[in-house]
C-alpha cells in the first residue's frame, strides 16, 4: 500500500516478483517511488491534443499544421507509462518513407520533444524515457541550406505534371506561387474575400508568422502582375461569382498536396524539388524587377533581410554581367 493505493503487478515467476517488491520498498524508503499506474493508461494522443489546446494559440502557424500529423500517426496511440525511443523511431522511419522532406521530420520530431518535455515539466507526467524524442537521430542534412532553381524546361514539366492531377487548381497554385512567391499554406488559404483586384492587394491572415497577424491584422502585400492575370483566369471559368468565403483553390489538404506534387514531378523527371522550392525560384525571379530588398521582402513577406538572404539565389553569372554593363 502507497498513500492508501494498492500497487499490483504480474510476474512470470516469484522470483521476479520479489525482486520487483524489494525494489519498490527500497524506492518508497528514499522517497523516490513513483505510482506510473495512472499514465500508463494515459495515450500520448492525450498529450498531444492538450499541448494542442493550451500552448499553441499563439505559435507560429508552420508548427500548427504539424500536429494532425502527429494525431493521424500510430505514435498518438503510444501509452505515456510505456514511452520508448522505439515509438519514437517509428514515428521517423514512417514519415521518411511516406515522402516527408528531412526537414518537415526534424520540425515534427521537434514538436514531439517539446509535447513530451512540458507534458513532464509542466503537467507533472512523470515519463520514463521521456528524452525520446529529443535522443532519436534525425535525419542527415535536414538543416542544409537549399540553393534549388529551376533549371532548362523544368517549370514547363511541372506545369504538365500537376495539370494532370485529378484537381485542375494544381497547376494553377503552381503558376501563382511562381508569380506571387507566397508559401505553400498561404497560398491554399487564400480566399477571395482576401483579393483586392482594384487597389492590387492581397490580405493574408494565415501566415507564417501567426501571432503578428492576430495582434496586428492580416498582412498586406502587393499583388504581382502575373498572379492576379491567373486569379483573373480563374475567374473567367466561373459561370457566376465566387462566395468570398470560398477559399481560391481547390487542391485538398496541404499534406495530400505536398505528397501529390512531389510524386507528380518525379513522374516527369523532375527531382529534389520541393513546392517550397518555387518559393525560392520566386524570390530570385522578383529580385529582378525589385533590386531594393526592402521592397522585396514587403512582398514575398519574408519577417527580416536574414530570412530573405535564405531564399534569394540569384544567377552569379547575371550580377556579374549587370555590373559590366554599369561599368561601361
Amino acid at each position: 500500500m502507497v498513500d492508501g493505493k494498492r500497487i499490483r503487478k504480474t510476474f512470470a515467476s516469484a522470483a521476479l516478483a520479489r525482486r520487483w517488491l524489494n525494489e519498490k520498498r527500497a524506492e518508497i524508503d528514499l522517497g523516490q517511488f513513483r505510482d506510473t499506474s495512472t499514465i500508463d493508461r494515459i495515450p500520448i494522443r492525450q498529450l498531444i491534443e492538450r499541448y494542442r489546446d493550451e500552448c499553441m494559440a499563439h505559435r507560429e502557424n508552420d508548427r500548427i499544421g504539424h500536429i494532425p500529423a502527429l494525431l493521424d500517426d500510430p505514435v498518438a496511440s503510444c501509452m505515456a507509462g510505456k514511452w520508448k525511443p522505439a515509438d519514437v523511431r517509428g514515428f521517423r522511419d514512417r514519415m521518411i518513407e511516406t515522402g516527408f522532406a528531412k526537414g518537415t521530420v526534424v520540425k515534427r520530431l521537434n514538436l514531439l520533444a517539446s509535447i513530451i518535455r512540458h507534458a513532464v515539466s509542466e503537467w507533472d507526467i512523470h515519463m520514463d524515457n521521456n528524452a525520446s524524442a529529443k535522443i532519436v537521430k534525425r535525419p542527415e542534412g535536414a538543416d542544409k541550406k537549399r540553393n534549388r532553381r529551376l533549371v532548362g524546361k523544368e517549370y514547363d514539366l511541372i506545369l504538365e505534371a500537376m495539370s494532370k492531377t485529378e484537381y485542375p487548381d494544381d497547376v494553377l497554385i503552381v503558376r501563382f506561387a511562381i508569380e506571387q512567391g507566397t508559401r505553400r499554406g498561404e497560398a491554399m488559404a487564400l480566399r477571395w474575400r482576401d483579393v483586392d483586384m482594384k487597389r492590387n492587394l492581397l490580405s493574408l491572415l494565415q501566415t507564417k508568422n501567426m501571432r503578428t497577424a492576430k495582434v496586428q491584422g492580416p498582412e498586406i502585400r502587393p499583388l504581382m502582375p502575373g498572379a492576379k492575370s491567373i486569379l483573373l483566369e480563374k475567374l473567367a471559368m466561373r459561370s457566376s461569382v465566387p462566395n468570398p468565403e470560398a477559399h481560391v483553390f481547390d487542391v485538398g489538404s496541404e499534406d495530400s498536396f505536398s505528397l501529390r506534387f512531389g510524386r507528380q514531378i518525379k513522374k516527369f523527371g523532375v527531382h529534389d524539388l520541393t513546392f517550397h522550392n518555387l518559393r525560392h525560384e520566386a524570390t530570385s525571379r522578383l529580385a529582378k524587377l525589385f533590386p531594393n530588398p526592402m521592397d522585396l521582402k514587403r512582398i514575398t513577406g519574408h519577417r527580416d533581410l536574414k530570412s530573405l538572404d535564405r531564399y534569394y539565389q540569384p544567377d552569379l553569372s547575371d550580377l556579374a554581367d549587370r555590373a559590366a554593363k554599369q561599368t561601361r
